[in-house]
């Protein structure tokens, strides 16, 4: 398998926790291909977007920050917008990651593909998908609500 095949049998594996949503802590996961549980907490598609360590780099601390700084300073401020972290389903990896609604498809994979990432998540009451930034064809799958 390679490199870039790893990173996205990964990112189908992700979970997803949103901070400040409904007065707390929500986590999504991935679920079987049409199968959801739980109640879309938003009014239109969301896309989850991060700047941390693009590709299979691993920055410091510190760069990461900085560069998720100018992520976010790159997004429109008429957005409505979450603070959230992406990452491995047991913790082991987690990157700081912004939930955005109001972007399209396009706009965010843009965004993503500016910021060095292999791809973006886009979460709507059907499915939890992935995007790839590169052009390659995106994967949907179901997701589960806790918290």
């Amino acid at each position: 398998m390679s490199d870039r095949e790893e990173r996205f049998a990964g990112y189908r594996r992700a979970r997803l926790r949103i901070h400040d949503l409904d007065g707390g802590v929500v986590e999504v996961h991935p679920a079987d291909p049409g199968i959801t549980s739980g109640r879309f907490p938003f009014a239109a598609p969301v896309h989850v977007l991060t700047a941390f360590d693009p590709g299979p780099a691993r920055l410091a601390p510190e760069e990461n920050d900085r560069r998720q700084q100018a992520l976010l300073g790159d997004l429109p401020g008429h957005l409505c917008r979450w603070d959230a972290e992406a990452g491995a389903s047991d913790g082991s990896h987690t990157e700081h990651s912004v939930v955005v609604e109001g972007l399209t498809d396009d706009e965010a994979v843009s965004l993503g593909r500016r910021h060095g990432q292999d791809a973006i998540f886009r979460w709507d009451p059907a499915a939890w998908s992935i995007l790839p930034c590169d052009g390659g064809p995106p994967s949907h799958a179901g997701w589960t609500l806790s918290g």
